[in-house]
């Protein structure tokens, strides 16, 4: 008679199934990810820094959206546990060179970068392909959390003051009043307005764009139509901002310079940022109306389980 007892064993590594291959790629990515705790440990306590700022105040919520997800999905992930890929490691270990040239550099982005990197490679050494392609948009949507590096901000914030004024002293002069624009110093004559880096737009595009992408992942329609919802979120942003400084403009023009300071310009900027969202919401609204598959926005937004791909 053949022991079946021991030649289980000795495929299975273990009772219950879980392959030795993958349960040692596992405890190696551990290793690795422990080992750069350190250095994770210290670029973090800077990057919770910069979400008290209002451009990234957004940043609370990232992870909280990320970690619902992995939940809402723990069932599917149970069945993959025991399908870890040695790629994981390789992965992790890259991230981790990525985070100690970051230290070096001291570029904190590239720490942030090499982060997230690195729980890709642990959900790699854990359950494989199956299970990164499950978990691909938590993963991804934590990059939204991550603050830019400060000399790139600092030229989009340029960039987005120049636009934005240029396209609000258009809307200004569409109404009648006589205005001139030098840089992003918008003269009416009586009062000088500056469209400084707090009015440059990033405190509405970094939120908005975070936002978009979310809606872009649960709308259940075309791959193309995704890519449009995700990145109107720019010319949303731009065209939005561009028109609260229109309407500051006109109200200087006619109350006085105090429609631009103090509780009425803040206000005006909470207003708007919800005008956005309504914006990209009936966007939403318009692709519902082009696709093939009819119904309501309801319909088309939604978390699902698993991936067509993992329920097959």
């Amino acid at each position: 008679m053949t022991d079946n007892t021991n030649s289980r064993w000795t495929d299975s590594g273990r009772p219950g199934g879980v392959e030795t291959s993958a349960l040692l790629w596992l405890v190696l990515a551990a290793g690795l990810l422990l080992s750069g705790a350190s250095i994770f440990a210290t670029s973090f306590a800077y990057m919770v820094e910069q979400w008290t700022y209002a451009e990234y105040s957004h940043a609370w919520l990232i992870p909280a959206v990320s970690l619902f997800v992995v939940w809402h999905r723990r069932n599917a992930l149970r069945g993959l546990l025991n399908k870890g890929s040695w790629v994981g490691t390789v992965v992790l270990a890259a991230a981790l060179v990525l985070c100690v040239l970051g230290e070096f550099s001291t570029i904190f982005a590239l720490q942030y970068y090499g982060f997230v990197l690195a729980l890709a490679g642990l959900v790699l050494a854990a359950t494989g392909g199956g299970g990164l392609r499950l978990l691909w948009f938590p993963i991804a949507y934590l990059v939204f959390m991550i603050p830019l590096p400060n000399f790139l901000q600092v030229k989009l914030s340029q960039d987005m003051q120049l636009i934005s004024s240029f396209l609000g002293v258009a809307m200004i002069r569409w109404t009648g009043i006589s205005v001139f624009l030098s840089g992003n110093v918008i003269d009416l004559g009586v009062y000088k307005l500056q469209v400084v880096e707090a009015c440059s737009g990033l405190r509405y595009l970094f939120p908005l764009m975070s936002f978009g992408f979310l809606a872009a992942y649960l709308f259940q329609g075309a791959l193309w139509q995704r890519v449009v919802l995700f990145l109107s979120t720019i010319p949303i942003t731009i065209a939005m901002n561009s028109l609260r400084i229109a309407i500051i403009g006109v109200l200087v023009e006619y109350y006085g310079i105090g429609a631009a300071e103090g509780f009425l310009h803040y206000f005006e900027g909470w207003s708007v940022f919800l005008v956005c969202l309504a914006v990209l919401c009936g966007e939403a609204w318009l692709l519902v109306k082009l696709n093939d598959r009819k119904g309501r926005l309801s319909d088309f937004l939604r978390l699902e389980t698993a991936d067509a791909s993992e329920r097959q």
